[in-house]
């Protein structure tokens, strides 16, 4: 039986086919979809800050970028994913407000750099990625498939 997971900011899940998992709201986050096309096992991790060395104490597992990845690929792991076997999509890290003395890539795009950094040093492709712009957007994720819609308001719903 399909299930609808609803993953919110700063959280994650990791499941099997015929599951969908949703993310909604992102703007500057970067929601990471992690799949192995041999199991149809994936992960969504919807991601707020690029590094979590900057932060004091304990934060949620899928905040930050470096701990989101890990987290995913060891949770993975304990489905019987195989990061050989797995892929990457990308959505979000959107630049929402730009003011006039920050001509720096802002939040959104310094999380998309962590993100793709992380990935290539664990060896695990991008093949897809719906990523920059100044506009919000959900995600729907189809593990049956691997398959990942992303829709955005006064825009078409696009599949990645």
């Amino acid at each position: 039986m399909q299930e609808n997971i609803e993953v919110m900011m700063g959280g994650g899940a990791v499941t099997t086919a015929p599951h969908i998992i949703l993310s909604s709201g992102l703007g500057s986050c970067v929601v990471v979809t992690l799949y192995d096309t041999e199991r149809k096992t994936g992960g969504l991790a919807h991601i707020m800050l690029p590094d979590s060395s900057s932060l004091n104490g304990d934060h949620p597992a899928y905040k930050c970028a470096d701990t989101a990845i890990a987290t995913l690929i060891k949770e993975l792991r304990t489905m019987r994913a195989t990061p050989q076997d797995m892929v990457a999509k990308l959505v979000g890290g959107a630049r929402m407000f730009l003011s006039s003395d920050d001509f720096g890539p802002g939040i959104g795009g310094q999380n998309i750099i962590s993100i793709k950094r992380i990935l290539k040093r664990r060896r695990i492709p991008v093949i897809a990625e719906s990523t920059g712009g100044n506009y919000g957007r959900n995600v729907e994720f189809y593990l049956d498939s691997g398959r990942v819609t992303v829709k955005a308001i006064g825009r078409e719903t696009k599949e990645i």
